[in-house]
């Protein structure tokens, strides 16, 4: 196979970008594309970042080691950065001020409703009428797995069972609702 010069330039530019793209969706949940939109958005993260380096003159030729180490940290820098907007909802806000947002996020739930959700206490039923009340450590949300500290198991008549333990939910378990408890302050 013959690869020509112009070829292995165009990848060698490509190639921030494309740490870029990897290294935001590490950090967050990216919507899957056709393989064209994953080369589009590498194009482009990788103008802005040879625009940002070309601020602290250097080219995308590969000349020296320290240009390419100041093009990876540019590069890990923004992904950082702009990982954090996406996770946070900013650029949302930015563009969609009010009251009410539109979430970037495919799901809402393990972005916003996590840290409402766990650590709190629950009442959580199952499909084949079992129920356990306590608190949830860690909730999976594309698995619907589940760690619940503190657990009993509620018996007939609403009597719980005496010793608390640690329950693992596994996946296959049917979960009808999980119902957070709340403290009612008697101010």
């Amino acid at each position: 196979m013959d690869i020509s010069q112009e070829t292995i330039k165009v990848l060698l530019f490509l190639l921030p970008g494309f740490l870029f793209i990897k290294v935001v969706s590490l950090r967050c949940s990216l919507r899957e594309y056709e393989p064209l939109h994953y080369v589009v958005d590498s194009l482009m993260a990788s103008l802005v970042i040879y625009a940002i380096a070309s601020m602290f003159s250097v080219t995308s030729d590969y000349s020296s080691s320290g240009s390419i180490a100041i093009v990876i940290g540019i590069t890990v820098t923004l992904a950082f950065i702009w990982s954090v907007i996406l996770n946070r909802d900013w650029l949302a806000k930015l563009l969609h001020p009010g009251d009410t947002s539109l979430s970037t996020h495919s799901s809402i739930f393990p972005v916003k409703g996590i840290d409402k959700f766990k650590e709190k206490w629950h009442l959580i039923r199952f499909s084949d009428g079992k129920e356990i009340v306590g608190i949830i450590r860690e909730y999976n949300h594309d698995t619907h797995e589940a760690l619940v500290e503190n657990g009993r198991i509620i018996h007939g008549k609403g009597k719980m069972s005496p010793d608390p333990a640690w329950y693992y939910i596994p996946s296959g378990d049917q979960i009808v609702y999980m119902r957070t408890i709340e403290e009612k302050n008697n101010d």
